[in-house]
């Protein structure tokens, strides 16, 4: 089927700031001058030199450029036009000045600069991260997994009395671009010393930086996300920035992801100043409103929007008509239509197939450049999950849109392949305008990855291994966990042209996804979002996306991306993920998707899931032995009810008080160890076929499924009868229960 294409001429709006309409003027001597009251050093660059801004990808999403009227063949547009050139000149040269020089206004524009992410910076930097991971894992080998990750530091030292830990010491020029911590609401004081002052330019509690109360630092640069605590705003420095946090009565037990840049030797940066922030005070209101309000980069004027209905039978492969000439999509978006819901979880008409099976490839000047399934492109799978940010929406109906910049010199191909069974009908809209392609452009590149395994032991998955030049700038996360319990303490890695290790080490999924503690909840962040959460706990289908903008990975000749997989129980999870990164053509593309494994897991319907008992919370008595909570890092909640000290035919009686009557499949989260016995289980009398063996020569888990069961409203009676142990067992003879499961039939 030949897809119907629709144009529509479009004309831009005009954009206005937030600090109002400014009618700026290029006077006779090329000074900027706002509503002609004289030169003003904190406006926006001039109007008349937005092309020239444009040409070097300096783009400013808030200014809105007019061009001049002249009347032709007279000598007044003559001389017009020769002070135009004067004045643009003038503008030009202050605007390659300004580019010169790293500042606190430059790098709040760059946070939502749309056209500067899809090139080559200028100037160049490194991002690496400054955390509390592990030092163990340098040693190799299991310590590579070590989970330690709080409390490390630099060094400790003292400052007119004080001890300060030092979480960075950082040699310029570089600005700080991220700082998160999973202790948002501790007190001790953090002191940034810049460019070797004695003396703090900043100086206030950890708190204080994640309230989004304290100026600079407004609530769209810092907050705090599912009790993660994060700060994104640049604190640049000329030659060093040292940040410390001060210990007080007891040790400061700190768990802290900082990102950074280090740029080139020779480039001018203008260090960090509290008190210069009159100076940037616009450039932060309107970063803030951009990242609240998130917009494409504006297309030039009457850049039309291409609209296609395709319909891709099962097998085949529909692609939309070729975008020629040097052009970019600044916004696009797909829909799948006439999916419908059913309680089937492989019915083909649900969203989350339809989404899935679908392939998305796109290729640019003649390279293919994005391989990823449909909905997992738009930063959330399986299924249509609503949510904002800066550079994805996805709308109730399926609508789901992008505004990541794709760049082209010559032309580009948009298809999709059907892997499913059933015909798919699509909606494409895609807003195409000129724009030229530079030695330093780069494409969009994208791929998707999957995975399922046994979680133990620990492993690192590749995301990104590539050669080249590029950046990256996003990831998306996602598991269908089989367990309730947290799977999340894997930590990012990433090493940037050949480093023997890596340069951003992280401290546990959700640290760099901008959370902490295994938050069980949706959230949505400009640069980070958790879209979907099935649970119970930390059960079922969850997805996570990052983008990297003021902290993107740019890399010379190549970057690894690996992302450690660390799981609190043994299980089979199946984790898929999407990385994002713009890079040099000539470079490699993406992976091939294996499409043997594209469908979605099937982890039950969540509805009928009863929120789980925890062993250690139930009412509980005993014939013999002692029964009592005890801490366990593994376990939900970290804690378990343990029963101590049994001898054969004693019993433990675990109560558990059911909403509503009806038949219930049971499950139980039980712990294994060298000393742990053997137990025959009862439901309400009923005796459990399976018997229980704790040992295990090492600490491990049962998943124990005990059957179907019809259970009364009110109290009901878990019972663990104490049988001879196992004869590898050490003494003890021990029961550990994590929690009781039970999904209604």
């Amino acid at each position: 089927m030949t897809p119907t294409t629709i144009i529509i001429a479009s004309h831009r709006k005009k954009l206005t700031s937030v600090a109002g309409e400014r009618n700026c003027l290029i006077n006779l001597e090329g000074k900027i001058s706002s509503n002609g009251r004289g030169e003003n050093p904190t406006a926006p660059p001039p109007l008349l030199g937005r092309a020239i801004i444009a040409s070097h990808g300096a783009y400013s999403p808030f200014v809105t450029r007019r061009r001049p009227r002249l009347v032709a063949g007279g000598p007044a547009s003559i001389l017009i036009a020769l002070v135009m050139v004067i004045a643009l000149a003038g503008t030009a040269a202050l605007v390659a000045a300004a580019a010169e020089k790293i500042t606190v206004t430059s790098l709040l524009r760059e946070m939502v600069d749309f056209e500067a992410l899809a090139q080559r910076p200028q100037p160049f930097f490194k991002e690496a991260t400054a955390s509390s991971y592990s030092r163990e894992s340098h040693k190799g080998g299991e310590a590579w997994f070590d989970n330690k990750d709080v409390g490390q530091y630099m060094r400790t030292e003292s400052n007119d009395g004080r001890k300060e830990h030092v979480l960075a010491d950082l040699k310029g020029p570089g600005t700080s671009t991220r700082f998160w911590s999973a202790n948002p609401t501790m007190t001790n004081l953090v002191r940034f010393y810049f460019d070797g002052e004695a003396r703090p330019r900043l100086e206030l509690p950890l708190a204080d930086l994640f309230k989004g109360e304290k100026l600079p630092f407004g609530p769209a640069f810092s907050y705090i996300s599912g009790t993660g605590g994060n700060l994104y705003f640049p604190l640049p420095f000329a030659s060093s920035l040292k940040i410390t946090i001060e210990e007080r009565e007891k040790p400061v037990r700190l768990y802290y992801e900082i990102g950074y840049r280090s740029y080139e030797p020779g480039t001018e940066v203008e260090t960090f100043n509290p008190r210069d922030a009159t100076s940037w005070e616009r450039a932060a209101a309107e970063t803030s409103l951009t990242l609240l309000n998130p917009k494409p980069a504006p297309a030039p004027d009457g850049s039309p929007w291409l609209i296609n209905r395709v319909t891709i039978r099962p097998g085949k492969t529909q692609s939309l008509p070729e975008v020629t000439e040097e052009k970019a999509i600044y916004e696009w978006s797909a829909q799948v239509l006439e999916t419908r819901e059913s309680l089937k979880w492989d019915d083909p008409n649900r969203a989350h197939s339809a989404y899935r099976f679908l392939i998305l490839d796109i290729s640019f000047d003649g390279e293919k450049s994005i391989n990823v399934p449909l909905g997992d492109f738009f930063g959330s799978g399986p299924g249509v999950n609503p949510y904002e940010n800066l550079f994805f929406t996805v709308d109730r109906s399926g609508k789901m849109t992008s505004r990541l910049l794709m760049p082209f010199k010559k032309f580009m191909r948009l298809s999709l392949t059907n892997a499913g069974k059933i015909p798919y009908t699509v909606e494409l809209k895609l807003r195409v305008g000129k724009r030229p392609f530079t030695e330093s452009g780069y494409h969009l590149r994208a791929q998707w990855g999957t995975l399922t395994r046994e979680s133990w032991p620990f492993f690192d998955t590749n995301f990104l291994m590539t050669e080249g030049e590029g950046k990256v700038v996003g990831t998306v996360y996602q598991i269908a966990n089989p367990v309730l319990v947290w799977w999340g303490e894997g930590d990012q890695k990433v090493r940037i042209d050949n480093e023997s290790f890596p340069s951003t080490f992280g401290t546990g999924t959700e640290d760099d996804y901008g959370f902490a503690y295994g938050h069980n909840g949706p959230f949505m962040r400009p640069y980070h979002a958790q879209t979907r959460v099935d649970g119970p706990w930390s059960g079922g289908h969850i997805s996570l996306n990052r983008w990297y903008v003021l902290d993107a990975l740019p890399y010379r000749t190549g970057i690894r991306f690996d992302q450690e997989m660390w799981h609190w129980m043994p299980c089979r999870p199946t984790w898929s993920h999407v990385i994002y990164w713009y890079a040099k053509p000539g470079t490699p593309g993406p992976r091939e998707i294996d499409r043997a494994w594209l469908a979605p897991q099937d982890l039950g319907a969540r509805e009928n899931m009863i929120e789980p008992f925890e062993g250690e919370a139930l009412a509980h008595e005993a014939t013999g032995g002692t029964a009592a909570k005890e801490r366990l890092a593994n376990c939900a909640g970290a804690e378990h009810l343990v029963w101590r000290g049994a001898q054969q035919g004693d019993k433990l009686m675990v109560h558990f008080t059911v909403p509503k009557a009806g038949r219930y499949s049971i499950e139980l989260n039980l712990c294994q160890s060298p000393d742990y016995g053997r137990q025959r289980l009862y439901v309400n009398g009923n005796v459990v076929r399976q018997v229980i063996d704790g040992y295990s020569p090492k600490l491990y888990w049962l998943h124990a499924k005990l059957g179907v069961f019809d259970l009364k409203e009110g109290d009901n009676v878990l019972t663990a009868e104490a049988l001879e142990p196992n004869p590898k067992a050490l003494p003890g003879n021990l029961f550990g229960l994590d929690y009781v499961f039970l999904i209604k039939q």
